[in-house]
């Protein structure tokens, strides 16, 4: 697991932060062509978080997919600020993952 850590951690980090960053700007923009992208985005980086064994970011990217699905459906402004939390709060998570310290730090 600390191999598959080792590689892939990295690339899952910054790929995470740059579909966070991209929804982030859609929903301030109320760009709802690409909300339906940003639940989409969000269902993968769930399946990705769960493959790393990242618990903490699978249920807040699942939480954000069902709200990017809501927002899509609603364009309000109210339920475009509730997933704007959500990415905030998501952003914050995946801020804090490090990568694995190597062995004998």
């Amino acid at each position: 697991m600390e191999d598959l850590h080792a590689k892939f951690l990295p690339q899952f980090v910054s790929l995470a932060r740059s579909r966070i960053e991209l929804a982030i700007k859609a929903v301030a923009d109320r760009d709802h062509a690409a909300i339906s992208k940003i639940g989409r985005d969000l269902h993968t980086l769930a399946g990705e978080a769960g493959l790393l064994g990242l618990h903490d970011v699978v249920p807040l990217a699942r939480d954000g997919e069902l709200k990017a699905r809501v927002l899509h459906a609603s364009r309000t402004d109210a339920d475009a600020d509730v997933l704007a939390a959500a990415l905030r709060q998501l952003e914050r998570i995946i801020d804090g993952i490090g990568t694995p310290l190597k062995s004998g730090s």
